[in-house]
């Protein structure tokens, strides 16, 4: 025990460490929005093999403006508001949105147009084809002047590379590569940086920031990690006398759930097998749940390893999920798939390798048990808990702000 500090002391700074960690949690699981600014527009470049695709993304105000549509001033469009202009819409772009890859010859193609709302204005987006050039070109001649010579309101138009696979560059949003905020200026995007190494380290760095950042699939490696330096022995836990038993333990554990989850990530990515996305998310926070409770009674007993599988494959499904979200797989399908899941693995090693170590160290103390085990098992089951109402039945319960109220 620490000197000065009665146990009473200690239960309440422990309890206190767990109700903040546990805000921590559940705060670091809202979703960031996506960066949109008042005043700007957008032009988004998707790079293929041998496609390029482009959207347009334009202030409704500011073209309403630019071309008196006659809409009221906050009123949302729909698309039978704008299929009377879309003509001049059309024809206004192709007078302000120019592409040029010289030497070789290359057009906008219009496909369709949709909308996003925001919380302070509504974009019309505008979505094209580019056309004509036979190979890559190695560059892109862009001129996006919309709305700039037409209007006083200090537009600024914004030209980013949404997704490349050469470069690594995926459902980027908020990283600008050209800014136009005058009429009439050409720029060039470069399309000759980038390797086929260099997309598949991207990749794998994607896997370990989304496994480090996947906090639910991170929450149930913890809920496999508490009990590895502990066996269950007349009813009660006790530590494990060699670090190879945990280790080896830890070892099977992890080989399981991450052969079940390529699995299921190889067939969800190749749309062999699908899944709806709800009863995924909603599995996923009820596996952090069920293995935490199998710390308090073991209601698994020697069907854990089909449990870990069934669990595993459903985890796989949800990291297939992020990929899909961020296009990863739409080139060089397979290369992205072991990339991905490569980086997965190695995260999934880091954090054994910081809190197994720990948590070894720790087990003859006399808190692991109540505290770190049971302490922990328990928040784990209340974060499961929180997250599978939410999930499961698409609500906001606003638990954050009323935890953070208490302090």
């Amino acid at each position: 025990m620490v000197p000065g500090l009665s146990r009473s002391v200690i239960n309440r700074i422990i309890i206190a460490l767990i109700t903040c960690w546990l805000c921590l949690t559940v705060s670091g699981h809202i979703p960031n929005a996506i960066a949109h600014a008042q005043g700007q527009n957008y032009l988004y470049f998707r790079i293929g093999e041998n496609s390029i695709s482009a959207r347009a993304e334009i202030s409704m105000e500011g073209l309403n403006n630019v071309l008196d549509l006659g809409f009221p001033k906050g009123k949302t469009a729909r698309r039978k508001d704008i299929k009377p202009h879309l003509t001049k819409i059309k024809d206004y772009l192709s007078d302000h949105l120019k592409i040029n890859c010289q030497p070789q010859t290359c057009n906008l193609e219009f496909q369709d147009f949709s909308f996003l709302n925001t919380t302070f204005t509504q974009f019309l987006l505008v979505n094209y084809e580019v056309i004509g050039f036979q190979t890559l070109p190695d560059t892109l001649q862009v001129t996006y002047d919309v709305i700039l010579p037409d209007d006083s309101s200090h537009y600024t138009n914004m030209v980013l590379i949404e997704e490349n696979w050469k470069t690594g560059t995926f459902g980027n949003e908020s990283n600008p590569l050209l800014v136009f905020n005058e009429p009439g200026l050409t720029q060039n995007i470069d399309l000759t940086s980038g390797s086929l190494l260099q997309g598949f380290t991207s990749i794998v760095k994607l896997g370990i920031e989304h496994i480090l950042e996947g906090i639910d699939h991170v929450l149930f490696l913890v809920a496999l990690l508490l009990p590895s330096v502990v066996q269950r022995r007349d009813g009660r836990w006790q530590p494990v006398g060699k670090f190879s038993t945990a280790l080896i333990y830890l070892v099977k554990v992890a080989t399981v759930f991450t052969i079940a989850h390529s699995i299921s990530l190889c067939l969800a990515t190749l749309q062999i097998v699908e899944v709806p996305s709800r009863l995924v998310e909603s599995v996923i926070a009820a596996s952090i749940g069920l293995a935490a409770i199998d710390i308090f009674y073991p209601i698994f007993r020697r069907k854990m390893w089909l449990i870990i599988i069934a669990f595993g494959l459903f985890h796989g499904f949800g990291f297939a999920q992020v990929l899909a979200q961020l296009g990863v797989t739409r080139q060089h399908t397979f290369l992205s798939l072991f990339g991905f899941n490569l980086g997965i693995e190695i995260g999934q090693l880091a954090i054994i390798a910081v809190i197994f170590p720990l948590l070894y160290l720790i087990r003859k103390q006399w808190f692991y048990s109540r505290y770190i085990l049971r302490g922990g098992g328990g928040i784990l089951v209340v974060v499961s808990l929180y997250w599978l109402i939410e999930r499961a039945f698409d609500v906001n319960l606003q638990i954050l702000p009323t935890l953070q109220g208490l302090f």
